[in-house]
């Protein structure tokens, strides 16, 4: 009797053991997806820094190449930017790397020391072109010096990303290791629990024959056993989910979609609560409901922030029947009801709020409450992860005072339609679109009126195009449209269209009317063997020729070489 007292006692002590083990997976498992977002974030923040020394340096050469050729100031207004931004970049672009590898030293050495080289040789251009004119100049470039500069630092910006990008992948591939050992270890442990737990009843019902004590003592050790199972299965089933969530929203989604995914799953952790989630715009305006579930979802659409206790307190907060703090927006109360109101907290910001319902005499209620508390917090940050990759990519690919797409974007989406083009035997057409007399409008009304005529035209040609074609803002006063699927006479029809909406433009600056015209010139891919640089060049020697025949007019690009089209344009 007492061996087999000592080993029920044994038994119930490794499940505990185990089960505790297993208990302590969920919080491991939090802090391994934090330290590999923070890590994540880190290396996110080198590919940018990168990306933005390597742009800059880009900008710089633009501005540099288009003021030499033609010897117009305006023409240096990227490379004004560059210079203002580009040496702050480079001197705070090692700091970004800590602890880096000899590799990775000897890569920020190199980009560092070409890009200096390389903004310091661009400098001596401008400088010589205004003392001394487009041959003293032509000399320096045909020696390729700053070519080998650039192609430099090129090379060091790539392998210092796909460093970075290697970092990152082995970040969440040791992240899913982890993640499968915990289920792996979950599911282990429930096996051995079994075991146990069968070899415990055993043991009780031979004691249940020898004395009715042992009996009954055995028979209350077999149920709380079986609470503890029933405990330990809903926990891995709760483990379980719970890492299937986190993969799932750490993919790249919309915003639409990962909240649809966040409903469906706390539907299945939390069924026997109703709940709703809302979002704000990330000001002071109201919050809208986005999800719901339950049969008692919460009704209000939208709501005030000062209408909840807890987004006020920044704390979670419950309110029954008959609280005397209940939030404005959950409703009439009802009895049995508790309304927990979660705020959706990360990075410091508010996101939101989760609405739970739940019954108020519920025996799990605190442990729907610990899982929700989870819940939210992996909630809050997806939702945030989510919403700033939508608006870094926005800000990547927008143009800011124009709201059209930028000129990477432009630069990206031609490569991929002439790459269509070509396989579907269709054309591409490209219209260049230049603003005429810009500057007169800038020297004359300022750069406020300057700002309002960029937008005007802005809007006016995004209006003008149909869903397939791209509107983009390629710097200054001049615009890209790339129209796929569309010959030269349609791009030459919808160009004069344009024009003419532009002249027809009312824009005013303290009750003075501006008037605005373009010069447009058009080029088709048919023409350039689907070559983008080509028929970028066709498209803008176009435009230089409707500049010579008077502005405010459309020109069909007339296919001239590379080796003509420099010292024509200069």
């Amino acid at each position: 009797m007492n061996l087999s007292f000592s080993r029920l006692k044994f038994g119930g002590i490794a499940v505990a053991v185990i089960m505790l083990l297993t208990a302590a997976v969920p919080p491991l498992s939090l802090v391994w997806v934090t330290e590999v977002r923070d890590a994540s974030l880190r290396v996110e923040d080198r590919l940018q820094a990168l990306r933005q020394v390597q742009e800059l340096l880009i900008d710089a050469e633009t501005g540099q190449r288009g003021y030499v050729i033609t010897g117009i100031e305006e023409f240096l207004q990227p490379y004004h930017a560059a210079i203002a931004t580009l040496p702050s970049a480079l001197d705070q672009l090692p700091a970004r790397f800590t602890d880096p590898s000899a590799r990775e030293q000897e890569l920020l050495r190199s980009l560092l020391s070409n890009a200096r080289e390389r903004l310091a040789g661009l400098t001596q251009n401008v400088q010589l072109r205004r003392t001394s004119g487009f041959a003293a100049v032509q000399t320096i470039i045909s020696t390729a010096e700053g070519k080998h500069h650039s192609d430099a630092v090129r090379v060091a910006v790539a392998e210092l990303s796909g460093l970075q990008e290697a970092l990152r992948a082995t970040l969440a591939e040791d992240l899913q290791s982890k993640i499968r050992s915990a289920i792996l270890f979950s599911l282990v442990s429930t096996l051995i629990s079994a075991a146990l737990l069968l070899y415990l009843a055993r043991l009780m019902a031979r004691a249940v024959g020898r004395e009715e004590r042992l009996a009954a003592q055995a028979l209350g050790t077999s149920e709380a056993l079986e609470h503890g199972m029933q405990a330990l299965r809903r926990r891995n089933d709760e483990i379980s989910d719970l890492g299937e969530m986190s993969r799932v929203l750490q993919t790249e989604m919309p915003m639409a979609e990962a909240l649809d995914i966040c409903r469906v799953f706390c539907e299945r952790l939390l069924p026997t609560a109703s709940g709703a989630l809302y979002l704000g715009d990330g000001g002071d305006g109201p919050l809208e409901r986005r999800a719901s579930w339950g049969e008692d979802a919460p009704a209000t659409a939208s709501f005030e922030p000062g209408d909840c206790w807890g987004l006020r307190r920044r704390q979670t907060h419950q309110q029954s029947a008959d609280s005397a703090l209940r939030c404005a927006h959950c409703g009439t109360a009802h009895s049995g009801w508790l309304d927990v109101c979660l705020p959706l907290i990360a990075h410091g910001g508010e996101l939101g709020l989760m609405h739970l319902r739940l019954d108020e005499q519920a025996a799990d209620r605190e442990a729907l409450l610990s899982l929700a508390q989870t819940i939210c917090e992996q909630v809050a940050l997806s939702l945030s992860n989510a919403k700033l990759r939508h608006e870094l990519r926005e800000q990547s690919l927008r143009d800011p005072l124009t709201g059209l797409h930028n000129r990477r974007f432009m630069e990206e989406m031609l490569r991929k339609e002439l790459q269509r083009a070509a396989r579907n035997q269709t054309t591409v057409s490209l219209v260049m679109v230049d603003l005429d007399n810009f500057k007169q409008i800038n020297d004359r009304h300022g750069h406020a009126a300057g700002d309002a005529v960029l937008r005007a035209a802005g809007k006016l040609l995004a209006r003008s195009l149909r869903s397939s074609d791209a509107a983009c803002r390629f710097g200054g006063e001049e615009f890209v449209l790339i129209l796929p699927n569309c010959a030269k006479a349609q791009a030459a029809q919808k160009a004069d269209q344009i024009r003419e909406a532009l002249l027809a433009l009312v824009i005013t600056d303290s009750g003075k009317p501006l008037q605005v015209t373009a010069s447009f010139g058009i080029a088709c891919s048919d023409e350039v063997n689907d070559d983008p640089q080509l028929l970028h060049e066709a498209a803008d020697g176009a435009v230089y020729e409707a500049k010579r025949r008077g502005r405010n007019c459309v020109v069909i690009s007339e296919m001239r070489s590379r080796q003509q089209q420099p010292s024509e344009t200069a």
